[in-house]
């Protein structure tokens, strides 16, 4: 944006200087005009302004307004322009609705797509065909709907108590996501025959030895479970030594490889097992936070995208998407096998815990 506003948008024959690094624009009438984020709010505690753009003021926190610039734009006949696409019905939304009842000092304009121009009817109905109907609607209409990026949907109806007693014997998957760098390694046990994912195993350790010996311990408590595991990156030599150590890998022992599509599609199973009602997941605040958290997302040139925001942590979800992959529909219990497992489990109790 700054770019391109010094090449194309700027009489030079007004501006006195440019300051690049200050993403700041001199002026000979002694104005100036900057370009300054709101990650941090109170960063802009103590400014005087008389004139302030908010772009994409439904991204930002509410106080930015109410609390730091509104009382000095009036203290100082201030004006304030609100630019933005909807996000449900928040604090843009409720600010659309205090301008209209004050038309006096407030202009309300909101364009859909139709009234830009900017797309052919062709273009439209190719768009259409490929993004979901209620981010369509939030996006290109500027509707304000709730949940219109979210998703996944139908979380909290498919929660249950995390202090539940849940059996140990039957079937298992085991979802592995592996810790990158600062990240967490998360392991979450899925039953096949009851499918309910189990309460989830979190820890960040440097020594990969660890890392795999937990990883054994897990999988041997859930009976010898199917691991899926991420192969990507650093991944790789871990995935090869868990097979190597005769844990039941999947994939013919390769694990899970993510690019933008394996990871799409491991989402949208999730997605689609929550909506049907079909797993039980626990109700952990960390993963009901990421799953929340996950967002439809519109690139530039109009790409669709998932994930969460900038520096927020989705390993939970990941490694829970890993435990239900490939599943479709409980799988009838061996009985036969179940019965050994508990009288196994009756002489010798040390060795499952």
């Amino acid at each position: 944006m700054w770019d391109s506003l010094i090449k194309e948008h700027i009489p030079l024959e007004i501006v006195e200087k440019i300051n690049d690094s200050e993403l700041a624009v001199y002026y000979k009438n002694g104005s100036i005009q900057r370009f300054v984020g709101c990650e941090d709010i109170d960063k802009h505690r103590g400014i005087n302004p008389i004139d302030v753009v908010f772009d994409e003021y439904s991204e930002m926190k509410e106080e930015i307004w109410t609390a730091i610039i509104q009382p000095i734009l009036r203290e100082n006949k201030g004006t304030a322009t609100f630019v933005f696409t909807p996000k449900g019905k928040n604090h843009s939304w409720k600010l659309i609705q205090m301008a209209r009842e004050n038309p006096q000092e407030w202009f309300v304009q909101i364009l859909g797509v139709k009234d830009t121009g900017v797309f052919t009817e062709e273009e439209l109905a190719e768009i259409r065909r490929n993004t979901p109907q209620a981010l369509f609607a939030q996006e290109y209409e500027c509707e304000f709907m709730e949940g219109a990026g979210q998703f996944f949907r139908r979380i909290h109806q498919n929660t249950y108590p995390i202090d539940k007693q849940l059996p140990y014997e039957g079937d298992f998957q085991l979802g592995v996501d592996l810790a990158k760098y600062q990240d967490w390694t998360v392991l979450t046990p899925f039953n096949l025959n009851f499918f309910i994912a189990y309460p989830q195993e979190r820890f960040n350790q440097v020594d990969w030895n660890l890392q795999k010996a937990r990883i054994e311990a897990s999988a041997r408590r859930f009976n010898d479970a199917l691991i899926w595991a991420d192969s990507t990156g650093v991944g790789d030599p871990i995935v090869e030594d868990l097979t190597a150590m005769g844990l039941n890998v999947a994939n013919e022992g390769l694990g899970f490889k993510f690019t933008e599509v394996s990871k799409r599609n491991l989402l949208n199973n999730l997605a689609i097992l929550l909506e049907q009602d079909k797993i039980k997941i626990p109700n952990d605040e960390g993963l009901i936070g990421e799953l929340e958290a996950f967002r439809y997302t519109l690139s530039e040139g109009g790409k669709i995208k998932v994930g969460v925001p900038e520096g927020m942590s989705d390993d939970r979800v990941m490694s829970l998407a890993l435990s239900v992959w490939g599943v479709t529909e409980p799988v009838k219990p061996d009985y036969s096998m179940m019965n050994q497992v508990y009288q196994n489990r009756q002489r010798n109790p040390n060795n499952f815990k």
